[in-house]
């Protein structure tokens, strides 16, 4: 029994240690976001190094993924509220033709801007495992941070994170 309690006692006071010596450990610095250039539906090059200055909401998707179909509509909500003059939101579609991603966007009214990652190249770049996956870059071309999985977007939510 003593000896249980003492080899427990070393395993949590391990445990502790190296919680603590990972958040006293400094931070590694924020990456910045690869540049690409990708066209859009109306054949429109966008190259993000042409967003620098603003806030860029880089989203990862398929028409064929039901979790990211569930945040397009609060996507385009956004996308009709923010100023885009500071904002930039970019949906990159990944390894579908463009007749299937137009047709899918019309068919659901969606305005803002859908690019085209045909071989999955940029979503190579960004390491996508899964979509929906979002980056959120700030003005200066750093990464702010990355969501895996589909989320209700609001513009309160955006502006907190870049803050």
């Amino acid at each position: 029994m003593y000896r249980k309690t003492v080899s427990f006692l070393i395993g949590l006071l391990l445990l502790m240690t190296s919680v603590l010596a990972m958040s006293a450990a400094p931070k590694e610095p924020t990456p910045n976001a690869s540049n690409f250039i990708l066209e859009d539906l109306n054949g429109v090059s966008h190259a993000l190094l042409k967003y620098e200055g603003k806030v860029v909401l880089l989203n990862f998707w398929a028409t064929w993924c039901p979790p990211c179909r569930s945040e397009m509509p609060s996507m385009q909500k956004l996308y009709e509220t923010w100023d885009r003059d500071k904002f930039v939101m970019l949906a990159v579609n990944v390894n579908q033709d463009k007749v299937t991603v137009n047709t899918f966007a019309k068919q659901n009214n969606y305005t803002f801007p859908i690019l085209l990652d045909l071989n999955g190249e940029i979503a190579g770049k960004y390491r996508i495992r899964g979509i929906p996956t979002t980056f959120l870059i700030d003005k200066d071309g750093k990464i702010i941070t990355k969501i895996v999985g589909a989320r209700e977007w609001k513009l309160e939510d955006i502006k907190r994170l870049v803050k």
